[in-house]
């Protein structure tokens, strides 16, 4: 066989390869996943809380004292009025025998000297000077009355012993705690949120859902309560919520102060926003090196263009809003991102 045809039909099949291969490449169409553009004014946002009791309070005598009477223990269920502790009355009895009878004898003075006083057999200050002496004895008197009363301390509420500050037949100064009360059937929940939400409290179309920690898969809805405006100590807004679920059966679920909860937040901020939102998978963002820009694939006549986007922040559900850049019913590539060039075709699958 000639050499050179055998060249000329080495070289004609390897050009016929390259021209098929090249063939093949210009004809592959990447697939790619899409997902609609969704129009978005709900943000929801996830917390950390923990279980407050509305009304606590630790109780102390307004007099000093040895107790003689302690019959309540801690975790004890006590009701309004029911006695805690009582202290020794006996000195102050004795003051409040002695007040008394001094009260009663300027009092029995003063009618004594106004009768005398209308016959003017006493001279007007005189009377003054007994009705002086009459007010003081007064004052002792109700000092003395009061004292004896706070000899023995009740409940100003139903609740239950948290804890027990002393003991029995210990001697107690006035204001010193004896007991830590706290209602435990009226329970506030708080948390904070970072001061870049706080707009989100200001919507006046707002949910929250809580899940304890000790009932999970149990959620119930709760309203708020009250938040400061302001950051306290650079930690965040405090935000109050308390439970007003039907649903929330305490005999059910025995939460008590100190448990811990998960809330869900939601808020519609479309009154705060000059447009609607929209909202996209997180996996449709890419950005560049410096992570400065973020951008999406469009997808427009079997094609992909690169666009820049506003990214506000996450929802918590693999969700980001965008506030500039998208509109209503576009569609961004969801899969691969990384991988497409400007202008390429692709096929869109389902």
């Amino acid at each position: 066989m000639n050499k050179n045809y055998v060249i000329v039909l080495a070289a004609s099949l390897l050009l016929t390869a390259c021209g098929q291969k090249k063939e093949d490449k210009g004809t592959f169409v990447r697939p790619v996943k899409t997902a609609t553009v969704e129009s978005r004014s709900e943000i929801k946002k996830d917390f950390s809380g923990i279980v407050e009791a509305v009304e606590y309070v630790k109780l102390a005598f307004r007099v000093s004292g040895q107790i003689i009477n302690l019959p309540v223990i801690e975790g004890e269920k006590v009701k309004k009025g029911q006695l805690i502790a009582a202290i020794d009355p006996r000195d102050i009895a004795l003051q409040y025998a002695a007040d008394k009878a001094a009260y009663e004898t300027a009092a029995a003075q003063v009618e004594r000297n106004k009768r005398l006083l209308g016959r003017q057999a006493i001279s007007l200050q005189e009377y003054e000077i007994s009705l002086s002496n009459y007010q003081k004895a007064k004052s002792a008197f109700e000092l003395s009355t009061n004292n004896m009363r706070d000899t023995k301390l009740t409940a100003p509420f139903d609740g239950s012993i948290e804890t027990r500050l002393v003991e029995n037949y210990q001697r107690v100064n006035s204001g010193e705690g004896i007991v830590q009360l706290v209602n435990t059937n009226k329970l506030r929940i708080k948390f904070t949120i970072p001061d870049a939400y706080l707009y989100l409290l200001r919507s006046t179309d707002q949910r929250f859902r809580v899940e304890f920690d000790t009932y999970k898969g149990k959620t119930f809805n709760a309203k708020l309560e009250e938040y400061l405006d302001i950051s306290t100590d650079g930690t965040g807004i405090p935000v109050t919520i308390v439970v007003d679920d039907p649903a929330f059966d305490r005999a059910l679920y025995d939460v008590k102060p100190g448990f811990t909860c998960s809330i869900r937040f939601s808020a519609n901020v479309g009154p705060f926003m000059e447009e609607d939102m929209t909202m996209v998978p997180l996996s449709a963002l890419f950005g560049e090196s410096d992570g400065k820009k973020m951008y999406v694939w469009i997808l427009n006549d079997n094609k992909v263009y690169r666009r820049e986007v506003s990214v506000m922040s996450p929802t918590g559900e693999a969700q980001v809003f965008i506030t500039k850049g998208l509109k209503e019913g576009e569609k961004v590539v969801v899969a691969g991102v990384t991988q497409l060039v400007e202008g390429e075709t692709v096929k869109e699958i389902k």
